[in-house]
């Protein structure tokens, strides 16, 4: 299986910037130059920078393909490894250092509404927004507007163990809620150590996002998307998938302690062999396949979860500070090409966001497995939902945690009640936004 993550050794080309560094803005020379209107795709002299996760592998990924940018466009690109803070205080400042933002898909609301990205509507053709997937689209919109262009956007797949499938006589994966838990029941054998499947308690951000992932299979949602201004989490598609979960703790399909759990518990049960089936992250492949980290090398398949998941997005969108907004558009649409994205795909084996690239990077993949595994996470971008977000989603995921933990520690049996209390409290957050 070919090596997917870039080699550390590019970390050296990444600019590590201080905010001290950059609050001093570009030098006269610099800004000069920046301000040249630009003829014929020829940016000779400008120097875009790019804030990037700080040693994220998707930075160095970009920072060893920048070069053929630079050589399509003449100018000069700094990806520039820095923390939401140190990006925050140049928006506030506005000084226009950074042209380029990285953005983790729920921070867009809040960058959106205070003015910190600039509306790409008018600057990306439809034909080339058609060819992205419906839901990589809705994860970086937001009040009806395309704020940024993602290059990566994913949720949750199935892992599932292919040999101990076989020795139950199942020859598929779950493509139901009711499989998925008949599966994990009987797949259970305690005196081996071996759970069905883990349905994450703890009381934290990463279980939530599980969450959502059952509250869309049930038809739920936590924001409603006809009207963003209304909590639509007191339904019976919640207490429906409240209920659901419950089963698999009540007739012992996840191990005891599954309420303190989250996805790094989920990740060391599985790779440990101590799981038949676990939904995680699209990372977790190249784990699953490396014998210094994995028991089940070899024995291990993918499938999309029952039809429906959430989907969370990474992406590039533009300060409207920037002094070069037109390079900063070129870098948005160069970077998620359907050639660009094809190559992030292969190399990561991670889900493709527009379905040019899905398509050819499974074709390109000479491994048969890989190729099957890529497939089965594309479908999850195919049947994905973006959450409908808001300016302060994280507190809203911060109070629906208390409730999944509630129920799942069995705090409170009364689910219908603990639904209706938590619905208030998230319409009294969403409210102080409105």
């Amino acid at each position: 299986m070919k090596k997917r993550v870039v080699s550390v050794l590019l970390c050296a080309g990444l600019v590590i910037g201080a905010i001290a560094g950059c609050s001093g803005g570009k030098d006269a020379e610099t800004e000069k130059t920046d301000s040249k209107s630009s003829e014929e795709g020829d940016y000779s002299g400008q120097t875009l920078t790019i804030a990037v996760e700080d040693g994220g592998e998707y930075a160095l990924w970009y920072e060893s393909i920048k070069s053929e940018f630079e050589e399509k466009t003449g100018a000069k690109v700094t990806l520039v490894g820095a923390n939401d803070e140190a990006v925050l205080a140049e928006c506030m400042a506005k000084s226009g250092y950074y042209d380029v933002l990285t953005m983790d898909g729920p921070m867009i609301p809040q960058y959106a509404s205070l003015g910190y990205l600039m509306p790409l509507d008018d600057y990306i053709d439809q034909e080339e927004i058609d060819d992205f997937f419906d839901s990589t689209i809705e994860s970086v919109s937001w009040n009806d507007s395309l704020y940024c262009m993602p290059y990566l956007v994913h949720g949750p797949v199935i892992y599932y163990r292919t040999d101990l499938f076989e020795a139950a006589d199942f020859d598929h994966a779950p493509e139901t809620v009711d499989e998925y838990f008949e599966m994990s029941k009987a797949l259970t054998d305690e005196s081996q150590g071996v759970y069905g499947t883990i349905i994450e308690g703890k009381q934290s951000s990463e279980p939530v996002s599980q969450l959502l992932d059952k509250l869309s299979q049930f038809g739920g949602e936590l924001i409603s998307s006809d009207d963003p201004s209304k909590i639509a989490f007191d339904s019976q598609e919640t207490i429906d998938t409240f209920e659901y979960i419950m089963k698999f703790y009540d007739e012992g399909a996840v191990p005891e302690g599954c309420s303190s759990y989250d996805n790094g518990d989920v990740q060391n049960m599985f790779l440990q062999g101590q799981l038949a089936m676990a939904c995680n992250w699209p990372y977790m492949w190249s784990m699953v396949n490396d014998e210094e980290y994995s028991k089940v090398v070899g024995k291990v398949g993918v499938a999309p979860q029952p039809g429906a998941n959430a989907v969370w997005s990474w992406s590039f969108g533009i300060s409207p500070d920037s002094k070069n907004k037109e390079l900063a558009v070129e870098w948005c649409k160069w970077s998620t090409s359907s050639e660009i994205i094809e190559r992030l795909s292969e190399n990561f084996i991670n889900p493709a966001v527009r379905e040019s690239s899905a398509k050819n990077a499974v074709a390109a993949i000479t491994d048969e497995e890989d190729a099957k595994v890529l497939e089965a996470m594309n479908k999850s971008l195919e049947q994905g939902v973006a959450p409908t977000l808001s300016t302060n989603f994280q507190e809203l995921r911060t109070r629906v945690a208390l409730t999944l933990n509630r129920i799942a520690t069995k705090e409170t049996t009364d689910i219908s009640g603990e639904v209706k209390t938590c619905a208030e409290d998230l319409q009294k957050i969403l409210d102080e936004v409105q």
